[in-house]
């Protein structure tokens, strides 16, 4: 049985570890070590003060979503092994009923978070360009 329930602290490491394996896989036109770096800087955006929500399946986390105090969707990250299973549409969906206005940033090059994104009704607002990485972003947004 899966449960969506607001992340407890204890869960960090293991939040951070499903972080790195999904961010990898899902951003690989990204420089190889670019997420070991910045590891440290992950702590910060997904955990301090962030509303992070849990997909728990037969007892083990295997999706998170991380929403700011701005309503940005800061990431929806789901194991590789559990991907194309409805969990990131799940997690989503569950935080869209809490907020009636959210925006996230997604890579250009991520077509599959792109068209993720805009099948969870997001739609493209603009453009930036990452300073840390150079890769462009789009900003999305959604409301109810």
């Amino acid at each position: 049985m899966a449960t969506i329930k607001r992340m407890a602290k204890s869960d960090s490491y293991e939040i951070l570890d499903l972080w790195m394996r999904s961010v990898t896989k899902a951003n690989s036109f990204i420089e190889d070590d670019f997420w070991q770096k910045h590891y440290d800087d992950a702590k910060d955006q997904y955990l301090n003060g962030k509303d992070n929500f849990e997909y728990i399946e037969d007892g083990k986390i295997v999706g998170f979503i991380c929403v700011d105090n701005e309503n940005c969707v800061a990431g929806i990250f789901v194991d590789p092994a559990y991907q194309n299973r409805g969990i990131g549409t799940a997690l989503l969906q569950y935080v869209q009923t809490l907020y009636s206005l959210l925006h996230m940033n997604v890579y250009m090059k991520n077509k599959n978070s792109l068209d993720f994104a805009t099948y969870c009704g997001f739609v493209i607002d603009g453009a930036i360009r990452n300073p840390i990485n150079n890769e462009v972003q789009y900003t999305m947004i959604w409301t109810e």
